[in-house]
């Protein structure tokens, strides 16, 4: 356990200061989506009653009007897309440093691999260490909701639970959430369970690309495996979703899946990787 955390605590001073950059630009981006709402409802507010743009007209019972049956939604709606925007970000850098800095012909992977550790244990702390990642990113994302919320009630005098209440309710935004789920058993199959089981296929798959000598080869059966991961998935949530009675066949694939990933990346890893 201690050479994990040593190794996930080199992975972590490795790549803070970009994933310091990668929350901060998520943070511009929530307010700049904000901003550029806040803009548009004064513009619609002006035009509709033929006065000067200006701030003060955010206080009006119109611009209320227009946040609520419009902007509130698309504000949510753009700040999600930014969250997906920064998931995917990290499981691209998942697959990049997995593939570069572990088997990759570099001095970073000729390093790890001549440590006196298990190269599981190499694995096992670059794969903590992106979903943490992931986990942090989701965070700071509700968190920048938050922000969002306090800029929007600094310049309506709304109360800041009015505008949670109503970004949040179950017949509005909270329907159409697909990274961050509303739901306590949704949120721990997609975003707890999901995003580890998505970084351990992505690593098995540069395991499989590994395992052959011929890359075309090892590259087609990667994607194959990414792509059945995820096809499987679908189809049976396709047929089951969540729910008290039909929740175990999720969590038999996910099971599965995590046997499988975790037991074909460790053979692969110790018996057949070529560097």
């Amino acid at each position: 356990m201690n050479n994990i955390l040593n190794l996930y605590d080199i992975e972590l001073k490795r790549i803070y200061k970009w994933y310091l950059a990668l929350l901060s630009i998520l943070l511009v981006g929530n307010i700049g989506v904000v901003t550029k709402h806040i803009r548009n409802i004064i513009m619609t507010v002006a035009s509709d009653t033929k006065s000067k743009e200006s701030l003060a007209l955010m206080k009006l019972q119109q611009a209320k009007k227009y946040l609520y049956e419009t902007h509130i939604y698309n504000i949510y709606e753009s700040t999600t897309l930014l969250l997906g925007l920064a998931v995917l970000i990290c499981l691209v850098y998942a697959l990049i440093i997995w593939y570069r800095d572990f088997v990759g012909k570099n001095k970073t992977g000729y390093t790890l691999f001549m440590l006196p550790n298990n190269k599981f244990n190499v694995y096992i702390a670059k794969a903590i260490t992106i979903v943490v990642m992931i986990f942090g990113v989701m965070l700071m994302q509700m968190l920048f909701w938050g922000v969002d919320i306090l800029i929007l009630k600094i310049v309506t005098s709304i109360p800041m639970k009015e505008i949670f209440d109503l970004a949040f309710n179950t017949n509005g935004v909270i329907r159409n959430l697909t990274l961050i789920q509303p739901y306590l058993i949704d949120f721990i199959m997609i975003d707890i369970i999901g995003v580890i089981l998505a970084v351990l296929v992505i690593f098995t798959a540069v395991m499989i690309q590994k395992s052959f000598k011929i890359k075309t080869v090892g590259i087609a059966l990667g994607i194959i495996y990414v792509y059945a991961s995820i096809v499987i998935f679908s189809y049976i949530g396709s047929i089951t979703p969540f729910s008290d009675r039909n929740l175990i066949g999720h969590i038999i694939y996910f099971i599965g899946l995590f046997i499988v990933s975790v037991g074909l990346s460790y053979t692969l890893l110790n018996k057949k990787v070529y560097i």
